[in-house]
């Protein structure tokens, strides 16, 4: 495939074989509305219309999608989201931004949809959302840094955008910017490898407002971690806004003790898993935004059955609003079901949670040693590592605090944030041991479900 030079070319190759893969209909859903835009080095940059197809596609299909450009470009590439700005005006006083002013291409990269006016408020996300807006309204001021944290698709992002939107109402010339924290360390490294981190530095301290999504990438990432520190007490200093998110409460971030401190000085708010209404007050939402032709009884199907997240909520509902259009059968319960049987949350099992004492049991057994011996104070490594191997367990299987299950193996949670990301670290790059892990979470299922 040398002669694949054109990125156009590249990409319908892509296209092309992930649909032998994953399937036609996946890919017309997921993959074609996808731009491709650039290979820049070892980057290659994608647009993407909406924040479902985003996370969907990185979460479902990225690693195939790198997997197959290798085989047509011969080098392994990075993939760079920005979302699409077909929607998107800027604010009219920024063509009177002067020219020596250079601003960051995304400066202005706000997703339309996701504003205050969109946001589903309820009681899962109630005090985080009527922060968001006071400091839309105040940058700068009292609820400054404030950080947000939740479970994966519970709305941190839009919050993020809303504010950008908010702070342009009163503030068309604001110089706010929203980034990953996965690419903020790609672009320190880049700056550093380029010797232009003055530039790096510049564009970052001179900020309004900085919107610093997934905080947590920053974790081991010590270089990284410190240069956002600095970045964070210039902008503090100057009393710009900075608005963090991640998938933990700042306590629970293995980050320096310094940028925890100040996280915590500012608003911290959480948000929950939503409950049935606000899940019906958002797929009813979608399907007016969006015009979609769809039964009360599937829509309140959908609310009842898929409770955990609200990107899988509203993806879901995409599926069936897909298939539905393109089918020609009419919208039923069984049919919806069918579709979504992936996505529906078990009640039974749901109820019926993974006890710490449990994952002990099933470990100790594994590992030959006495499930009391977890607890003690010995730090062999026939006994320290099933330790961590439970640890770890407690904090995917179970929604305990890395506190609480700190104390029940009597330990401090520095203990096992540290056995989380040794574990963590290990399910990544040792293939043997992550099968055997899977082999220890189905006996410990198995053992649960028949308990």
């Amino acid at each position: 495939m040398d002669n694949l030079t054109d990125i156009k070319e590249i990409w319908q190759e892509v296209v092309k074989n992930l649909g032998t893969d994953i399937g036609s209909e996946a890919v017309d859903l997921w993959v074609r509305p996808i731009k491709p835009l650039v290979i820049e080095g070892d980057t290659i940059k994608l647009e993407v219309s909406d924040s479902i197809i985003y996370n969907t596609v990185k979460d479902r299909y990225e690693g195939k999608i790198v997997a197959l450009l290798l085989q047509l470009t011969g080098k392994t590439l990075k993939v760079n989201y920005s979302m699409s700005l077909t929607q998107v005006e800027p604010p009219p006083q920024s063509k009177a931004t002067p020219a020596s002013v250079a601003l960051p291409a995304n400066y202005y990269s706000f997703n339309p949809n996701y504003t205050f006016e969109s946001f589903i408020m309820g009681t899962s996300n109630r005090f985080a959302f009527a922060s968001a807006e006071g400091v839309a309204k105040t940058p700068g001021h009292q609820a400054n840094p404030f950080f947000i944290y939740s479970a994966p698709g519970l709305g941190k992002t839009h919050l993020l955008h809303a504010i950008a939107h908010g702070i342009f109402k009163n503030n068309s010339s604001a110089r706010i910017l929203y980034t990953a924290s996965e690419n903020f360390v790609n672009e320190y490294i880049d700056s550093v490898r380029g010797g232009a981190t003055e530039q790096f530095r510049s564009k970052y301290r001179k900020l309004d407002c900085l919107l610093l999504d997934d905080i947590q990438f920053l974790v081991n990432k010590e270089r990284s971690e410190e240069e956002f520190f600095y970045t964070f007490n210039s902008l503090f200093e100057s009393k710009k806004q900075i608005v963090v998110t991640s998938d933990r409460p700042p306590r629970e971030l293995a980050l320096g003790q310094r940028l925890i401190s100040r996280f915590l000085s500012g608003v911290v708010a959480d948000i929950k898993i939503p409950d049935f209404e606000t899940r019906m007050a958002i797929l009813r939402q979608k399907k007016e935004q969006h015009k979609f032709e769809l039964p009360d009884d599937v829509i309140t199907f959908i609310a009842e059955n898929v409770k955990k997240n609200i990107r899988e909520l509203e993806g879901c509902l995409i599926t069936v609003v897909n298939f539905f259009s393109n089918m020609p059968v009419q919208p039923s319960i069984d049919a919806v079901r069918e579709l979504i049987k992936d996505h529906i949350s078990d009640q039974d099992h749901d109820d019926k949670k993974v006890t710490i004492e449990l994952i002990k049991t099933v470990v100790s057994d594994k590992y030959s040693v006495e499930a009391r011996d977890l607890n003690s104070k010995k730090r062999n490594e026939n006994i320290a590592f099933p330790r961590q191997v439970a640890m770890y367990l407690a904090c995917t299987l179970t929604d305990l605090t890395q506190t609480d299950i700190g104390e029940a193996f009597d330990r401090d949670h520095a203990t096992v944030i540290y056995a989380k990301n040794k574990i963590g670290q290990m399910v990544q790059t040792d293939p043997y041991f992550n099968e055997t892990l899977n082999q220890i979470i189905s006996k410990i299922k198995t053992v649960n479900n028949q308990g």
